[in-house]
């Protein structure tokens, strides 16, 4: 990686520069040489930061661009009284089509990789979330595979692709693994997706088990309805509808009263809703 070639090179010149002329200070000489690679070091990744940063707002001016359009195009369509599958078909057809122009922009990030080495990484990330929203799902995969989890919404994106795939000790693994690193009420989707794997396998046992962890550490009502259902042998009654949008963005179940729904696009990171307009 550039970044530690040239900050290993400024604190060697640092060292033999000060050497040079504070020969008997060997000891503050070393330390200063030290310096200069740190200085380096963080003033290089924070250039290359805002420069990812420049690139990962493009992408979400892009799409929010389009999303406004079609926003009104929308509006327009439903006062003509027009609405209905064909207007959704519509919808997610030119929603499809923004996002696939928005994530050619993440090209620009590839001449970064030589500076920073999560550059790919996080470009590929994003670039999974929004195929995966698009439901481009064989695409996807590749990218949340190795995406990089900053928040619950990509790591059940990625238990929900395992799952889909038969990969349930991967599922089990990262359900494990998310509610050590999110904690609180920031760990609820990741308990609901996890019991509602083990329902639709036919594991009510262990989804009471998960649940009632959840409950108690989410204090999330949906989670409490659920795990009352269960204990109950109400499995028909079992939902994570109560969860909104973070809930049907994972494509695992549909609103009941269907309405033309429109994608938000990543919100400053990875995370990603939905929107409805009526």
């Amino acid at each position: 990686m550039l970044t530690l070639v040239l900050s290993f090179l400024t604190g060697v010149i640092f060292w033999f520069s000060l050497n040079a002329a504070w020969p008997d200070h060997p000891v503050w000489n070393s330390v200063l040489g030290v310096l200069g690679f740190i200085g380096v070091a963080i003033l290089v990744n924070l250039l290359m930061r805002k420069r990812l940063e420049a690139i990962f707002n493009d992408v979400q001016k892009s799409i929010m661009d389009t999303q406004e359009r079609l926003k009104r195009k929308v509006t327009m369509l439903q006062n003509k009284m027009q609405g209905g599958p064909k207007l959704q078909a519509m919808v997610e057809k030119e929603q499809a089509e923004s996002i696939r122009e928005a994530i050619k922009i993440l090209d620009r990030v590839d001449p970064l990789k030589k500076w920073n080495v999560l550059a790919i990484r996080q470009a590929n990330t994003l670039r999974g979330q929004l195929l995966f929203q698009i439901k481009d799902f064989a695409a996807a995969d590749p990218f949340l595979d190795k995406a990089l989890v900053l928040d619950p919404l990509t790591l059940a994106m990625q238990m929900t692709r395992w799952y889909k795939r038969g990969k349930m000790d991967e599922v089990t693994k990262a359900f494990k693994k998310g509610i050590k690193r999110f904690k609180d009420d920031k760990a609820t989707l990741i308990y609901a997706l996890y019991a509602w794997i083990l329902v639709a396998e036919g594991r009510q046992d262990e989804a009471v088990v998960v649940l009632d962890e959840g409950k108690t550490k989410t204090e999330n009502e949906t989670l409490k309805q659920n795990w009352e259902h269960l204990v109950n042998n109400r499995v028909k009654r079992f939902s994570n509808a109560g969860l909104g949008e973070q809930w049907y963005a994972l494509y695992l179940e549909q609103p009941k009263a269907q309405q033309v729904r429109m994608q938000a696009p990543f919100g400053g990171g990875p995370g990603m809703g939905g929107r409805r307009f009526r």
